[in-house]
């Protein structure tokens, strides 16, 4: 009886152990399939970032851009410039046509090379527009807020608990900075320095100060993990394909670089300024990028055309239009201006919202006669009048 008992129980086990083999076999014929379809399904996810970032940039690279251009039209614009002793490159859109791609003057006086649409150009305080791009990105993705106390990421500063992120980018923080760093620091440096060295004007009232861009790229360095550099090279730069564009000090040994050069307008290429690194070191998130005029284009309308931030977070950062300082540029009812001016060379732009009419202008004569900003302005609205 307990043979027969054991035979049985023996079968029955078998008969179990043979069910649950068939039934693996089966499931695992379904889950392969399955997860074969998740895998490339999450391969597709993860590489649609990287697909639409390169059609994005493919869409916007416009290689015009980089070729000389001098319509009929755009010879007036090209006179003008002469005659107000502009020397540099100038890139001129009139309803989205380019009337004018050129220079005027000598990137470099001694080999008589001239200035032209490839020629690179420090932007100065234009750089404060992309910090304030970089930071919002971040507000985008939920890792800080503008109405965060810049002590939550910066420690020691005295009223790092009143003034918000978004003070320092409306230039309303109170902070200024008692003198100019005084040698070479890498990026931690540079921002415990900065810190070091504030003084505190009454916070609210509008004044015009880099060390709060400065900071808010030593913010950015703190919420990423990663240099101020490497965070704009790779969710601004690259995403938008500018192939030239970058940080210095490459561009003092491109070949394409303009050099600098003061004296009277008589004799504009009098002294040429040489770029200690000093000078660049200490402009941290604030003037320490060059482009071309081409580049500098592409870079404000991809910001503008919401290829690095969504519009909605855009228009929230720049929420201002009278014309007032905001977020790195000055923005009127129906365009917006930027300015920078940085060891010499200067650089301005106009553009209308839609990008149709655009003035950029990147200038290598130090030259007190002519106010960059306001000729960038006054020519938009020539180039706006003009039928």
């Amino acid at each position: 009886m307990r043979h027969r008992w054991a035979l049985w129980l023996g079968i029955v086990t078998l008969s179990a152990l043979l069910l649950g083999a068939v039934a693996f076999v089966w499931q695992q014929k379904i889950d392969v399939p399955e997860r074969q379809a998740k895998a490339v399904l999450s391969q597709r996810h993860e590489k649609a970032p990287h697909r639409e970032a390169a059609q994005m940039a493919a869409t916007h690279f416009d290689e015009r851009l980089d070729r000389p251009i001098e319509t009929l039209a755009g010879k007036s614009f090209k006179e003008i410039l002469k005659n107000d002793k502009f020397i540099g490159s100038a890139l001129i859109i009139k309803q989205g046509k380019i009337i004018f791609n050129g220079g005027v003057g000598y990137a470099d006086a001694a080999s008589k090379r001239v200035n032209g649409p490839t020629t690179l150009f420090q932007i100065g305080s234009i750089q404060k527009a992309v910090t304030a791009v970089a930071v919002m990105q971040l507000a985008e993705e939920g890792k800080l807020h503008l109405d965060d106390p810049v002590g939550k990421y910066l420690s020691g500063i005295k009223t790092g608990d009143q003034v918000t992120l978004r003070m320092m980018i409306d230039m309303r923080s109170g902070f200024a900075l008692k003198k100019y760093q005084p040698y070479v620091m890498d990026d931690a440096g540079i921002i415990r320095w900065a810190i070091s060295n504030i003084t505190y004007l009454p916070q609210r009232n509008y004044a015009y100060q880099a060390v709060n861009y400065l900071l808010l790229a030593g913010v950015v360095e703190k919420v990423t993990g990663r240099s101020y550099e490497q965070q704009v090279r790779s969710t601004i730069i690259d995403r938008l394909g500018l192939k030239h564009t970058g940080f210095l000090p490459k561009m003092l040994t491109d070949a394409n670089r303009s050099l600098t050069y003061t004296g009277p307008v008589t004799n504009p290429y009098q002294t040429s300024i040489g770029e200690p690194k000093l000078w660049y070191n200490r402009e941290l998130g604030t003037g320490n990028m060059y482009t071309t005029v081409a580049d500098l284009y592409r870079l404000l309308r991809g910001i503008d055309d919401g290829k690095v931030l969504q519009l909605s977070a855009l228009r929230a950062l720049r929420n201002r239009d009278d014309g007032v300082y905001t977020a790195g540029i000055y923005n009127h009812a129906d365009f917006y201006s930027t300015n920078g001016t940085v060891a010499g060379q200067m650089a301005s732009t106009a553009i209308s919202h839609d990008g149709k009419d655009a003035v950029i202008l990147l200038s290598n004569y130090n030259s007190h006669a002519l106010n960059l900003h306001n000729e960038a302005v006054r020519l938009f609205q020539m180039l706006r009048q003009k039928g």
